[in-house]
């Protein structure tokens, strides 16, 4: 039978974006000076897997990997049953050691990433870190992919532990006359309180803006916008889970409490540094996966084109633009295939006349109804996926991989653009999980957030 994508929509909200949906400066904590940042910082949970974590450990015994990807404790004790309670107590022992200390006084944080990529050069992105007052989605505030339920627990219990926000939430708005973007270049012509290059070669730059005057502009700048959150969905989620449940515990407290914000970087959607890298797809298949299947089942709704030399492919791959409905396909032996979507299938008219627009024309989306879902029989559930798929911009290291064995199936998709984000979530639509891979990532402890 066949396992299409079920269409996810949110609750349809009349949005009224209120004065107060903004940014507003933030009482931040940061690594100590002397601590090289390279040394301590991190990416985001997400994006390091065990061999990376254990890199990051052996980098600095005060690396933020411990507080946002803690190891069990060995052995368990009263005080730490658990890897949260041992990251809890570890912040605790930094902050008395005065490793993680707090700055001042509230303000706005701007950040700029410089990168390479190839073929575009150096970019640059640039944004704001404050702290955003949180609402329900659909209220000045919007997402645009799916969730992992166990990522969401996992990141409430951190949380509860430790009430400290380590990473921020990656959010865009539209800021067409380049408002905001000029009062940001204002605040990088002070000096910097910190820069450093990662071990990616991104060198990234922070300012903090606590001039009252400059961050009231910036403040009055980013109100009544609309947010939409491009990296960090399950933290969002998260924080929003804990603003109800301490708002349980003291259902007396007024409004404004530390727990009502969350940690948010923002930054305008009109910078050609906003990059979205392809999230292709690695397939471990919970049951002997058949090629011959996957490619009738692709035959029915693409146009399949084999490929002897895999570096022809991903040559291929690298060129499509965002949005372009095409795929390669790579088994562990034989030929790899170039795919290209058939407008005029019966199969995929179908799917385009009863699917909205803005998920019927996602490259990812037409994978699952089209090959994953039917060929590969696998769910179209998040947690499901994550238990079969892995997700990586990495073309070259997955079709290494597949070809050594490691998979059943690599999927290589093109990215997605912005254009469709925005139209997934201005329709209330939540698109597959991992359907985008903004670059670079922001780290981890650069400015965390005590709730």
């Amino acid at each position: 039978m066949t396992q299409g994508p079920s269409v996810q929509t949110l609750p349809r909200v009349t949005v009224q974006v209120a004065a107060d949906t903004a940014l507003v400066p933030l009482p931040g904590w940061r690594f100590a000076p002397d601590l090289a940042p390279a040394d301590v910082l991190a990416p985001p949970y997400d994006v390091i897997d065990a061999a990376q974590q254990a890199v990051y450990r052996r980098r600095h015994p005060y690396n933020v990997v411990r507080l946002i990807l803690p190891e069990d404790p060995s052995p368990p004790t009263p005080e730490t049953p658990d890897r949260y309670a041992l990251a809890a107590r570890r912040l605790q022992a930094w902050i008395r050691k005065g490793v993680v200390r707090p700055d001042p006084k509230p303000a706005f944080y701007v950040l700029r990433q410089e990168f390479t990529l190839p073929h575009r050069g150096t970019l640059t992105r640039v944004g704001v870190i404050g702290r955003f007052a949180l609402r329900p989605w659909g209220e000045g505030i919007r997402p645009h992919e799916r969730t992992f339920p166990g990522a969401k627990a996992d990141r409430l219990a951190l949380l509860k532990a430790t009430r400290t926000h380590f990473s921020p939430i990656f959010a865009l708005y539209a800021d067409p006359g380049g408002q905001t973007l000029a009062l940001l270049e204002a605040a990088m012509a002070t000096a910097p309180v910190t820069s450093f290059r990662d071990a990616e070669g991104v060198t990234h730059t922070l300012w903090r803006v606590d001039n009252a005057e400059v961050a009231k502009a910036l403040e009055a700048a980013l109100a009544g916008r609309v947010y939409y959150v491009a990296d960090g969905h399950h933290r969002y989620e998260t924080a929003l889970t804990y603003q109800r449940w301490r708002r349980a515990q003291t259902p007396e407290a007024p409004p404004g409490q530390p727990y009502d914000y969350a940690l948010m970087y923002a930054a305008p959607m009109e910078q050609d540094g906003l990059v979205i890298l392809p999230t292709h797809r690695a397939l471990r298949a919970p049951r002997p996966l058949s090629p011959r299947r996957v490619l009738e089942a692709a035959a029915r709704a693409y146009t399949l084109e084999p490929v002897s030399d895999d570096a022809a492919l991903l040559q291929w791959i690298a060129r499509r633009y965002p949005g372009e409905p095409a795929l390669g396909l790579v088994f562990p032996t034989g030929p790899a295939y170039r795919l290209r979507l058939r407008l005029t299938t019966s199969p995929v008219l179908h799917m385009l006349g009863t699917t909205p627009p803005p998920l019927a024309h996602l490259a990812v989306y037409q994978l699952q109804h089209f090959i994953l879902g039917p060929a590969a029989q696998v769910p179209s559930e998040p947690e499901a996926q994550k238990r079969v798929l892995t997700y990586s911009p990495d073309a070259a290291r997955l079709v290494r991989e597949v070809r050594a064995g490691r998979w059943d199936l690599v999927v290589l998709v093109p990215p997605t653009s912005l254009f469709q984000l925005r139209a997934i979530a201005d329709a209330g639509l939540v698109a597959p999980p991992k359907a985008t891979y903004f670059y670079p990532k922001l780290p981890s402890g650069l400015v965390m957030y005590r709730v």
